[in-house]
């Protein structure tokens, strides 16, 4: 048999019970996606990723919770605390997107309107203006 003869496949197994904190540093802010079950474990990462200082050229704190299937009080006391120490900071913190399980439990709490959120792409935009009737062209007669 060639090397030719095999396809290779590659996967990734994620034990869905495990939390995912992870941040990426970009030129003016900070990605931090959070994923999975997010306990004690997942406590001292969440706090390296939202509430260390930021460069001084960073001004945004953007937080994906988009995957988050379940989440203890201590983590929602980090994310608060890192809304106050953004206003404090100067640092724009949004939440970009959220899981019907991140989303029930800061409701469960009495605050899912604490952390704002990004606006949906266009719905900054403001809608078009009424195309305005324009007379047809005349035709041209010698």
């Amino acid at each position: 048999m060639r090397a030719d003869d095999f396809d290779v496949t590659m996967t990734t197994a994620i034990d869905a019970g495990i939390g995912r904190v992870h941040s990426a540093h970009l030129a003016d802010g900070k990605l931090v996606q959070l994923g999975g079950h997010l306990g004690e474990a997942e406590l001292p990462a969440l706090r390296l990723a939202l509430l260390m200082p930021m460069a001084d050229a960073c001004r945004d704190l953007i937080i994906d919770a988009g995957e988050v299937e379940s989440m203890d009080d201590p983590v929602i006391a980090i994310l608060m605390a890192a809304r106050d120490w953004a206003d404090g900071q100067n640092v724009r913190l949004r939440l970009s997107r959220s899981s019907l399980a991140f989303d029930l439990a800061l409701m469960e709490l009495d605050l899912g309107e604490l952390l704002p959120r990004l606006a949906a792409l266009g719905a900054s935009v403001a809608a078009p203006a009424p195309l305005a009737l324009v007379p047809q062209q005349r035709a041209y007669i010698d």
